[in-house]
């Protein structure tokens, strides 16, 4: 974030005031409650994430699970 950008954004107030100006108070209210009604925040998950690569990213290698083939089926078998 360049330094002219961290400035203008430090007072809420003059943001608002000039979104209002910009878009006119209908649009900034709707784009605020629209906003308020999607925001969702998304999760990651590392379930399907391999045992060498949870390794690489610090997570506990998955126990094998009993009757679970240790080879997967799709690997190619020669």
């Amino acid at each position: 974030m360049s330094k002219q950008q961290s400035l203008s954004v430090n007072d809420l107030s003059k943001a608002v005031d000039e979104l209002v100006r910009t878009f006119g108070v209908g649009a900034t209210l709707k784009a605020v409650l629209l906003g308020m009604l999607t925001r969702q925040r998304t999760k990651n998950h590392a379930a399907h994430l391999s045992d060498r690569m949870r390794r690489d990213v610090g997570l506990p290698v998955r126990e094998p699970v009993p009757g679970e083939p240790l080879v997967p089926p799709w690997f190619p078998r020669f």
